[in-house]
């Protein structure tokens, strides 16, 4: 192994013979954030070696792979892709990726799916946090929360602020969701109770999928929109709805009506229709995903007053991150017992997500 390669190892009772080895590859910082309690008791494996390998060069980390010949790979948001050019030789031992995190595209190639090599992520553990997220945005575009500072600083009386507010409730909306997985269902859940009619449009979706929820199915992304008066981005991003979101599309949908985004930047085709829909009064827009991981000072978003950003936190919250790491851990020991792991990532599910 080079020598500016710096990994832990940690064995416990087992046999030296074992032939299971579980690299985790994740930062400290990771560590700290899924794995607070961390005891090397809890993978009963008699080998486990920590790799930063967010440090590492593409070269360094292949001679990682070679020297070490994991059996089992602990991914977070650091590690990079599994070279395939390891994974797929005859005698490579690695039998499972288990993420700690959701998406899986940016280290595992779908070939290795192909391969046989059994990948789990959260699967959909924080579903629930997300669509709190998307509820909480829904009722701040509603009541104008980005706009409450200034109130406050030039107090008024009421009926000089509801002009300037409009103030909206959400009891009887017509919401829509675009795309229709674990994150839209615990919607259709959070939002039962403000009475509201849904709809839903996901391509691929079967029509019984939508009825089982009690969830009105739209025909096509056009009917959708034109028919929201609150529209929620929950679909995956893949070829076919990348960039599905039009500027005529959000043009359809009713004046004053609420665009939110907590699914991917790259759904919508330009995000600077959304400031001028936003800043012409047409659309109230909430946004925790955009075109680039982080959004430019000079952004027409970020230069918008009437739009609302949130820093992509829509996912785990701090009380859950080890929950997720909990997860794993179990998911970890059921492989090595022998039985499935939990939350596989199929081929289907591989080509869904981002």
């Amino acid at each position: 192994m080079q020598q500016d390669v710096e990994v832990t190892v940690a064995r416990n009772s087992r046999s030296k013979t074992d032939p299971e080895h579980v690299l985790f590859a994740m930062t400290d910082l990771e560590r700290g954030l899924f794995l607070p309690d961390w005891n090397e008791r809890f993978v009963p494996c008699t080998r486990q070696t920590w790799v930063d390998a967010k440090a590492l060069s593409e070269e360094a980390w292949l001679a990682v792979l070679c020297e070490l010949q994991p059996t089992v790979i602990v991914t977070a948001w650091s590690c990079p892709v599994i070279p395939f050019s390891w994974a797929s030789a005859s005698d490579c031992p690695l039998r499972y990726v288990c993420s700690v995190t959701g998406s899986v595209k940016p280290r595992v190639s779908r070939a290795l799916l192909e391969r046989g090599v059994l990948v789990s992520n959260w699967g959909n553990l924080i579903s629930h946090t997300i669509a709190e997220h998307a509820l909480l945005m829904v009722l701040s575009c509603l009541r104008n929360v980005q706009h409450w500072s200034a109130l406050i600083d030039e107090p008024q009386t009421m009926f000089a602020m509801m002009p300037l507010m409009r103030t909206r409730s959400l009891r009887g909306k017509r919401v829509g969701l675009h795309g229709f997985g674990a994150i839209a269902r615990e919607l259709v859940v959070m939002l039962r109770p403000h009475q509201v009619e849904i709809a839903a449009h996901s391509d691929g979706v079967p029509a019984e999928h939508f009825a089982d929820y009690g969830v009105k199915r739209c025909g096509s992304l056009a009917a959708l929109f034109a028919d929201s008066d609150v529209l929620i981005e929950c679909e995956g991003l893949n070829d076919r709805s990348a960039g599905s979101v039009t500027e005529a599309l959000l043009r359809s949908m009713p004046s004053d009506a609420v665009f939110i985004n907590i699914a991917r930047g790259m759904l919508v085709e330009d995000e600077r229709a959304l400031a001028r829909l936003a800043d012409e009064g047409r659309l109230r827009v909430a946004l925790d995903v955009f075109h680039t991981a982080t959004l430019p000072s000079d952004a027409p978003l970020r230069l918008s007053d009437n739009v609302l950003l949130s820093p992509h936190v829509a996912g785990p919250t701090w009380d859950t991150y080890p929950l997720l790491g909990q997860a794993a851990l179990e998911n970890i020991s059921r492989y090595l017992d022998g039985q499935q792991p939990e939350r596989l990532v199929t081929l289907e599910a591989y080509d869904r997500a981002t």
